[in-house]
């Protein structure tokens, strides 16, 4: 599995990641004192049934449709934004599958439903089966972002060759602030930065850095196998104007929970996605 090594002197330690990720869709909510509750009613969602589809997989993707349709009814789709990294996957199947996963995580944690229906119903036009869930739900609309709050992330390579070292370049705008490096790969997630040789620092706001903070650091981008093909990782970048530290396992699911805590006014985020060939 891709690892990540440090080195410092004679010191090596390997860090393995969790997650693939193709499609990337996030929905950050704040806690409840931020937020105000929208409450939707009679809202539907529906799925296909098929050879690839149980009913009990077209009922969960139902359900997740009802739920972004309650966004929209809600007027809060601007704070569910999706993020494409390069994107060559031949199966169009496990495409669907990242996507369906990304969307549940995500808007789970805005949506709360409060009742809810299911049924089967034959559609004669299509000859075909859907599950329809029809739900009521309290949405949970953000507080506003700070405009003038962003990182950006630049300088490093969309293709790497097994071995070679990642570094990026990074600068916060409109406040100092406290930075996170989430990566994630087909295995697992790993909490990159902070670590035990580069500690929790300041980013001075304007200011540009290099990652890793530390020479004596090294991020290598390592192949789970010699002969595999491309293999992608996707690295999330999260600045916080608060010293928020993450302590739980690194999942995609509690990464999303850490943030979901998080005001939106109060932190700003950068996603991209590489390749190692």
């Amino acid at each position: 599995m891709e690892k990540m090594r440090y080195y410092d002197g004679l010191w090596k330690k390997g860090r393995w990641t969790t997650w693939a990720v193709l499609l990337l869709v996030m929905a950050l909510a704040a806690p409840l004192h931020a937020q105000k509750i929208v409450k939707v009613k009679n809202v539907e969602g529906r799925w296909q049934v098929s050879d690839n589809v149980t009913l009990k997989e077209a009922e969960e993707r139902a359900l997740n449709e009802a739920k972004k349709e309650a966004l929209r009814r809600a007027g809060v789709m601007e704070n569910v934004w999706s993020v494409f990294g390069q994107i060559t996957q031949e199966s169009g199947t496990e495409f669907e599958e990242v996507y369906s996963q990304m969307n549940i995580l995500a808007i789970g944690g805005m949506v709360n439903v409060t009742k809810q229906e299911v049924e089967e119903v034959w559609d004669t036009d299509t000859r075909s089966l859907y599950k329809v869930v029809t739900i009521d739900a309290e949405v949970k609309k953000d507080d506003e972002a700070d405009k003038a709050y962003a990182l950006e992330v630049k300088g490093f390579a969309p293709v790497y060759n097994a071995g070679e070292a990642f570094t990026c370049s990074l600068r916060v705008f409109g406040t100092d602030s406290y930075l996170k490096f989430f990566w994630f790969d087909s295995n697992g997630g790993s909490l990159l930065y902070p670590n035990d040789y580069e500690g929790n620092r300041v980013l001075e706001a304007g200011k540009e850095y290099q990652l890793p903070f530390h020479y004596g650091v090294q991020y290598l981008m390592d192949k789970q196998s010699a002969g595999s093909g491309s293999e992608k990782i996707n690295m999330m970048w999260v600045a916080t104007k608060d010293n928020i530290p993450f302590t739980g396992e690194v999942t995609y699911e509690n990464v999303l929970k850490w943030i979901y805590a998080i005001p939106n006014s109060r932190r700003c985020a950068h996603y991209d996605l590489v390749m190692i060939k």
